[in-house]
């Protein structure tokens, strides 16, 4: 709720802007609203000590502007929505608890994955500002920052291959492929869910690119843009220490137990959730941006009288 209330008091924050500002601006100044609308390719970018790999990613951005010009200089600020897909790949990785087997002997029961592919899906609202300068009549750079929220679409995809196998101190090797005993044969799994540990971001950009009068007030710009986006609160602060796999809900009945019942057990919990895969990510974003500007400077009638 207090999200949707802050997005309209900015939608009408810009607004009161767009029409009061151009009354009361300063000459050489000039008052735009736009729009603009980017798609880049989105990567997380992971700190030390994780195995996680990466995947292309990408997205989109939609944002409303209110711009105001200065000779060569230009500043805006906007509202919009950022909808980004993200991709990372585990190659390898195992949990291993103490449990019994059939014959009541101590065991050390490993789930061993492998294969891990993981896709998350968010979508924010932006609160994007520039600063820029144009350089003659078609190049143009800018340089700001932008708010982005705590998801207000937050969800995963995972799947991976997993079998199970048991340690035992009299056996040299793990002992698997064992049906009576619970060692299950690899096999796909599948999960979904929420990526509980998401929070607001900060963004840094850059952008570049060609600016072109289309007529009298109407202004378009293209450009290409490079982002990094940066959790205002760490990943690990909101973790606790467990692993990518939820068995709360499986069976561990060494009678009772099947493999067909842990397909639809197991839960499995997002990379960034997981403090045991360590996949604590910062984002890095490229792409293209095109942008329309109308300008709505205010005009006042001039007497008649004054013409002569």
């Amino acid at each position: 709720m207090k999200v949707r209330v802050n997005i309209v008091l900015m939608m009408l924050l810009l607004a009161a802007a767009a029409v009061a500002a151009p009354r009361h601006g300063a000459r050489g100044v000039t008052h735009w609203l736009g729009v603009s609308a980017a798609g880049f390719e989105a990567n997380p970018v992971f700190g030390k000590g994780t195995d996680v790999q990466i995947k292309v990613g990408g997205g989109g951005q939609a944002t409303l502007l209110y711009e105001i010009h200065k000779n060569a200089f230009f500043f805006n600020i906007g509202v919009g929505a950022d909808y980004t897909v993200t991709n990372s790949t585990l190659d390898t990785y195992s949990e291993a608890f103490d449990r019994l087997d059939r014959m009541g002997e101590p065991v050390l029961y490993r789930y061993c994955y492998s294969d891990i592919a993981e896709q998350q899906n968010q979508l924010r609202v932006i609160v994007p500002v520039q600063f820029g300068y144009e350089f003659g009549d078609w190049v143009y750079v800018g340089v700001g920052a932008a708010f982005r929220s705590a998801p207000l679409l937050n969800s995963f995809t995972t799947s991976s291959r997993m079998l199970t196998e048991g340690e035992y101190e009299r056996f040299i090797q793990p002992v698997r492929n064992t049906d009576y005993y619970g060692y299950w044969a690899e096999q796909e799994y599948k999960g979904k869910g929420t990526v509980q540990s998401a929070t607001h971001e900060m963004a840094m950009e850059a952008e570049v690119g060609v600016r072109v009068p289309l007529k009298s007030g109407i202004l378009m710009r293209a450009g290409v843009f490079i982002g990094y986006d940066i959790p205002l609160i760490p990943y690990g602060s909101k973790r606790e220490a467990v692993g990518l796999g939820d068995y709360a809900a499986v069976d561990t009945n060494p009678f009772t137990q099947s493999q067909a019942n842990l397909s639809s057990q197991i839960r499995f919990r997002s990379m960034n959730d997981a403090s045991m895969v360590s996949a604590d990510p910062q984002r890095l974003r490229a792409g293209v941006k095109l942008t329309f500007l109308f300008n709505v400077a205010y005009q006042p009638r001039v007497c008649m009288c004054l013409k002569y």
